[in-house]
């Protein structure tokens, strides 16, 4: 028999939580490390998500 592993927060929360984790940490390396003009992630997700409803 295996053992189920033990939840962080719940069952749905922690995959919503190691998400959210890990865009904060590519947010934060992009700060520091510094992107072309155009390539930050925010500028690529306001480009996917609000500028192709636009059109």
């Amino acid at each position: 028999m295996s053992v189920q592993a033990p939840y962080l927060l719940s069952k749905w929360l922690d995959p919503v939580f190691s998400i959210a984790v890990g865009a904060a940490a590519y947010y934060s390396y992009e700060k520091r490390v510094g992107r072309k003009e155009g390539h930050t992630l925010n500028e690529l997700v306001m480009k996917r998500f609000f500028e192709s409803k636009r059109n």
